[in-house]
Parts: C-alpha cells; sequence; structure tokens
C-alpha cells in the first residue's frame, strides 16, 4: 500500500515487498503447538472457495494468541494453548545461532508444540524430536531450546518498557483559515525519515491526541489546540493501523491487517508496554485488498469492523476469497466469536451512530455503480457479487451519492447533533434519517485540502477534528497527499432536518427559522436527477428516465418559504423516480454564502410516461466546437488525473503523455464512454463509463484538450 502516498511512490503494487539483507532463521508455515489431540489436523474454518485449506485462529477453547509484552526493551511473546499460558522470548547470539526461551504456566491440561527443524536442543542436551507434549504441571517452568547447546535461561522479570522512540518533537501550527461557515485549522505532521501517512485519530478524555500511521506507528499529541504541539511516537510495529478508537475510560484499540490491538500503558510514562489482542477472530489473508478498513466500538464493548471485498475471479486467487471477505463483523467484547451483519461489498466502512445503529458506506466498481450509503438491518446483502457468500437478493442502500460529489467513501463519525459520512476527496456528508419524508443526506460547504479518512470530535472544545492520506494507487483531487485539520463552526446557519419528495413537490425544512437576514433560494440547475446501473463493468453511466443516458436538470416553476420560515418548497413539472437526486440550493447569512447539496433517492415515485417528457426539458443547443481551456478544467473537476498521469508515470490508468499522436478521436471518446470495449494490456478495467456523466458538449470540450496532448 506504498503507493502514491510515500515518497516517490506510482502505481499500485502487483506483489508483496520483499526482504532486504541476509535471511538468518525461518521457521515453516505450519502450526506450532495446539491441544494434543490437534497434533495431525488443523481444525480452523475452511476457505469459503477453497475447503483444504484453513483460515484465521484457532477455535477459542483450544488456543489463542494473547499478545506482546515490553520488558525494557525485549519483546516478550504470550499465547495460551489449551489451559497453559505461555510467554516466550526469541534470542540471537553474537555467532547468529538463536534461543527460544519459554516460559510454561501452571496449567491442568495436555498441549503440543511444534519447534520446528533448527531448533535441536534444550539446554545442553540434544532433542530426539522437535514435536514436544507436556503433561499437565501445578508448577511454572522455564525451558532454553537452541540451535546448539546452550546454558539454561532465565525468564526476564516485568519491568517498565524502555522507549524506542523516547524523544517528543515540537510543531507549530498552522492559523485557521476561513471556509464559508466553517474555520479550518491545519495541524503540522512531524518530520521523521519514516514518512508519515496519518489514517486515524482519537481524543483521551484530557483532549490529548492520538493519532494511527499506516506503516504502524501511534503517535501521542500534546495540546492540539494550542499554537504548538508536542508529537511523541509512543507505540510501534503494528500491522498497517488503519483505525483507531478510544473509549469513554480511556482504553486505547487499534485495528490493523491482522487484529484488534488494545494498547496498554502499564506505568504510566505514556509509552505502551502491552499490546494485547482484543480479537483476531476475523478471517483475514494476505491479498493485498483483503483488510478491515474500520473500527467502531458499540456501547457494551462489542467490537464493528467492515473488511474488504475487492476480488476478480480472473486473477486466479479464488484460494484467498474468506468468508469474510466484503463484510460488515460485529465481534463479540471477548473477542472471540463473530456475526455477520451484512455482506456483499466492494471496500466498506462501518459506523455507529449516536443511537448505535451500525452504517456502512461502499465504492464505486464492479457491480457497485456508485457509492452508496446503507442502514444495515437483518443481514443484508448489498451487491458486490463476488462476495455474496450467504442469500442473493440484493437489499438496495439507503441513498446513493453521485460519483463526482462523493468520490470514494470513507469511515463515519458523530459530531454534536449529526452523524457524518468521510469522504476521501476531502468532504463531509451528514445521513439524515427522519421519521417522515425520505432518508437524505447533505454536503457541508467546506473543502479540506487533503484526502480524508476518518474523523472524531475533541472532548474538551467540541471541534471535529479529520485526518487521511492518498494511497492505492490512485491520486486525491487534493493538493495535498495527507494531513490533518480541525474544523470549527464559526457562522450557525440553518441545517436541513428533513426532506420530502411527493408528487411534483419537494420540501426541505431546517432545523431553525431562518433570521431575516438569511435567505435559501435554488440555484441553477437547482435539481438534478438520473439513474444508473448494476452491472459486472466498472462503476455506471448516468441515464435519464427514457433509459438513455443523461441527467434531467430542472429548474422550479414556484418556490415558497413557509410563513414560520422554516420550510422551502419547491414545485416542479415533473419528478419521476431516481436513483439519485441532487438537489442545489444557495444558503446566505450575511456575507456568507454557503452552496447546499442535498442528495436522496425517491425511488417511491412512478417512472413518468414518455410523452409528459416532450418539450419540458429546453432542446439542446448547438455544439460548438471543443474548447481546450474548458477541457483542461473538465479534466481536473473529473479527477482525471488520479489515475492518468500527464508525465509518463504508471497510475491505475495508462499515462496520457503523448495521448494525441497515438490514438484519433473515435478511440478517445470510445475510451471515455465505454472504457471496458478496450483495456490497455497491463491494466484493470478500472474506470468508470461518464456516458450521460458529461453533456455532448463536454465531451466536445473534453476531447479537444485530449488533442494537445502531443
Amino acid at each position: 500500500m506504498a503507493a502514491i502516498s510515500y515518497p516517490n511512490g506510482k502505481a499500485k503494487a502487483k506483489s508483496p515487498p520483499s526482504l532486504r539483507g541476509n535471511l538468518l532463521h525461518t521457521n515453516s508455515a505450519r502450526p506450532g503447538g495446539g491441544p494434543e489431540v490437534l497434533s495431525k489436523g488443523d481444525t480452523r474454518p475452511s476457505l469459503a472457495s477453497n475447503p483444504s485449506k484453513q483460515i484465521g485462529p484457532f477455535p477459542p477453547d483450544q488456543g489463542r494468541w494473547l499478545g506482546l509484552e515490553l520488558r525494557g526493551k525485549l519483546p516478550v511473546l504470550r499465547y495460551r494453548i489449551a489451559d497453559a499460558v505461555i510467554e516466550e522470548i526469541l534470542l540471537k547470539t553474537a555467532d547468529h545461532q538463536f534461543k527460544r526461551i519459554i516460559h510454561l504456566a501452571p496449567h491442568r491440561k495436555r498441549f503440543h508444540l511444534n519447534l520446528g527443524n533448527t531448533f535441536t536442543h534444550i539446554q545442553k542436551s540434544p532433542l530426539s524430536s522437535q514435536h514436544l507434549i507436556f503433561r499437565p504441571s501445578e508448577e511454572p517452568r522455564t525451558l532454553t531450546f537452541a540451535t546448539q547447546p546452550t546454558e539454561r535461561a532465565t525468564f526476564p522479570t516485568p519491568k517498565p518498557a524502555e522507549p524506542i522512540f523516547p524523544e517528543g518533537q515540537i510543531f507549530t501550527n498552522l492559523p485557521s483559515t476561513k471556509d464559508g461557515p466553517y474555520a479550518i485549522r491545519k495541524l503540522t505532521l512531524p518530520t521523521t525519515p519514516r514518512f508519515v501517512r496519518p489514517t486515524d485519530l482519537a481524543f483521551l478524555s484530557d483532549g490529548t491526541g492520538l493519532l494511527t500511521t499506516l506503516d504502524g506507528d501511534v503517535w501521542r499529541i500534546e495540546t492540539p489546540e494550542a499554537k504548538t504541539s508536542r508529537w511523541t511516537r509512543i507505540a510501534s510495529g503494528l500491522f498497517e493501523t488503519i483505525s483507531l478508537e478510544v473509549t469513554p475510560d480511556d482504553r486505547i484499540f487499534t485495528l490493523g491487517r491482522d487484529q484488534i490491538t488494545e494498547l496498554i500503558d502499564t506505568n504510566g510514562d505514556s509509552f505502551i508496554d502491552v499490546y494485547r489482542n482484543a480479537s483476531n477472530a476475523f478471517h483475514q489473508t494476505l491479498h493485498t485488498r483483503d483488510y478491515a478498513t474500520s473500527l467502531a466500538l458499540g456501547n457494551d464493548g462489542s467490537f464493528y469492523i467492515a473488511k474488504g471485498g475487492i476480488h476478480n475471479p480472473k486473477s486466479k486467487l479464488d484460494n484467498e476469497l474468506s468468508t469474510h471477505r466484503g463484510a460488515v463483523l460485529k465481534i463479540s467484547p471477548d473477542g472471540d466469536s463473530v456475526t455477520v451483519l451484512a455482506d456483499g461489498l466492494r471496500l466498506p466502512y462501518v459506523g455507529l451512530r449516536s443511537d448505535q445503529t451500525p452504517f456502512a458506506s461502499d465504492q464505486q466498481g464492479h457491480h457497485v455503480p456508485s457509492t452508496p450509503v446503507h442502514q444495515l438491518k437483518s443481514t443484508p446483502t448489498l451487491g458486490f457479487a463476488p462476495t455474496n457468500h450467504r442469500d442473493k437478493k440484493i437489499t438496495e442502500p439507503l441513498l446513493w451519492f453521485p460519483y463526482q460529489a462523493n468520490r470514494s467513501a470513507a469511515a463515519f463519525t458523530q459530531w454534536n447533533d449529526h452523524f457524518l459520512q468521510v469522504s476521501w476527496g476531502g468532504r463531509l456528508f451528514a445521513i439524515e434519517t427522519p421519521k417522515t419524508g425520505q432518508a437524505f443526506s447533505w454536503q457541508l460547504p467546506l473543502q479540506l485540502d487533503f484526502p480524508s479518512l476518518n474523523a472524531t470530535r475533541h472532548p474538551k472544545s467540541g471541534k471535529l477534528y479529520v485526518t487521511g492520506l492518498g494511497i492505492s494507487g490512485y491520486k486525491p483531487t487534493t493538493p495535498n497527499l495527507s494531513g490533518i485539520a480541525s474544523i470549527e463552526e464559526t457562522t450557525k446557519l440553518p441545517k436541513p432536518a428533513s426532506l420530502d419528495v411527493q408528487g411534483e413537490t419537494i420540501s426541505v425544512t431546517f432545523d431553525r427559522p431562518l433570521t431575516a437576514d438569511e435567505t435559501v433560494l435554488p440555484a441553477s440547475p437547482a435539481l438534478r436527477l438520473f439513474n444508473i446501473k448494476r452491472t459486472g463493468k466498472y462503476g455506471s453511466g448516468h441515464f435519464r428516465w427514457d433509459d438513455k443516458p443523461g441527467e434531467h436538470h430542472l429548474q422550479p416553476d414556484t418556490f415558497s418559504l413557509s410563513d414560520d420560515r422554516r420550510t422551502l418548497t419547491l414545485a416542479f413539472p415533473i419528478l419521476g423516480r431516481s436513483d439519485i437526486l441532487d438537489l442545489h440550493l444557495t444558503l446566505t447569512s450575511g456575507n456568507t454564502v454557503a452552496p447546499l447539496h442535498l442528495f436522496s433517492r425517491p425511488v417511491h415515485l412512478p417512472l413518468p410516461k414518455l410523452s409528459e417528457l416532450a418539450g419540458l426539458e429546453k432542446s439542446k443547443p448547438a455544439l460548438k466546437p471543443g474548447n481546450t481551456k474548458t477541457g483542461k478544467t473538465l479534466f481536473t473537476t473529473y479527477a482525471c488525473a488520479g489515475c492518468h498521469s500527464l508525465d509518463g508515470a504508471k497510475l491505475v490508468g495508462p499515462t496520457l503523455k503523448g495521448i494525441a499522436t497515438r490514438s484519433d478521436e473515435a478511440f478517445l471518446r470510445q475510451s471515455i464512454l465505454e472504457p471496458a470495449a478496450i483495456v490497455t494490456k497491463g491494466f484493470e478495467a478500472s474506470m468508470p463509463s461518464f456516458a450521460g456523466v458529461l453533456t455532448d458538449q463536454q465531451l466536445a470540450d473534453l476531447l479537444a484538450y485530449l488533442k494537445t496532448l502531443r
């Protein structure tokens, strides 16, 4: 996952990273121990697509990985087999020999260990077998296994960890900048030899910040609200940490590729001593896109995670299609049992609203025509065909976002009275499910200058803190590749509280009456309506009610504000069933002007009769010659540079450097409208169709610009 966000990173990696240096020791990839009855078999669950391959942890009654503890600078591995709690350290001597020192607590059940073929001695005595049976014992024991004869070693007693990175760094934060009704303040990220790639943040009850990175570090941020902040790296060595949660009593949990880890400071020095395995019950493979994206904590102590499901059967990686791919999971507070809340997801994030209702986002791709948000009820299948392991009847989402508005949905957060969906495009969307009217979302009128993945509320100031980075081969549309910022509402504008679409009328009710100096008016165009199609192709074009590519752009015949100045009602000449409704209003308060986009899914409306469509929308204007300047703007607006470089660099899609000299207009047009028709060798079919997204004039302008790239 080093692409784009790491210095000199370009496109997606095709293989895992390799080791630098000389490999001194390795164990074979086979079970290393278990209850005696497991010595001849593997009782872990099987892969969904390959019954002969096991995956996941032992059943809890047979064994469990407990975590890692630091004693001084020495890492101690902790695990349980049957009822025996085992502590182990691995030591290397100066001549590259190795020792395993194992401390066994008293236990009442038999178990076995398989040492592999390299540990040949127990202390000074040769081993007759590397497969050892341990009988019950009422006394603790310490054993030393080695690659050559050695003295018996003593197991280190508990003592405070010695920090790997003891020194903190002080950085000056940037002043706030105004963005409509909000003030945005950037925090300065640490500068270290290892590039800091932030993934999530949370706050302790005293307001101290914690930040995780994709490279497995946890940073402590003292005084994040002040002009300067002290950053200290308090944990390291985690596996692709992507999410972070803190409980009201300051317990810290991170989600990595391998497990949910509780980070514990045993001596109060703020550095992490114990990395406790809170849960590794979810099934995990090494597939590039098989990782959990997000973590949420329930009030009852349960864990909620969402796992990526991107999978291409043509890749011949069916043996890595586990039953937890593309699913939202609820894990019991003890970390041992898993319940599938939903499956059929492509790249989901999960969030819990303040009332504990779970939601999931997803991202556009094959079988997912745009950006959906799901409110999870029962156990739905949500449409991504390669990961539908159970019921294949698709439950459609709560609502769809236009891809250009919410390019890649990420995590959720609660900010005061609003449940927000965080978009990788540096935007935030409030999700509303009022008791009357339609479920809808409205876009907060602000734009961050970095990709956003996660957000959380500061417990003291109430500000919203957002962080994120660009990953996975796609260049973000934002100017910066990563960042962290606080958001404060400085102008209290009225906010949409309900949306009602009935007949040919749309009503928007705000959370308070508009004041005398506040106005709300329809923009131009006020309304976009279109449908999308779920197919095996990547994404979807936009389609009109007559099933032709395009959108319906409508202006209201009339609009009015109610006497109590809370409800705006707009009457349109015609409304019809649409997958995506985008209502665009302009809200003003004194000198503050804020665009307001509301998104809904009015599938309860009937489709209009084709005869009713005639003459309602203006006839198409005459097509003008393509304008290169306008085309260049469209190239930026639709984030084409996120996948196609102009300098020859290989990104997710082929470079456009010199495209005009090797492709004619017909090919370029087909590549935009039917991108799956011809896929350049060495690339995947991962571009959505822009049929109906671009008007005929916009297509002409974009083609004119592409033809300048010689």
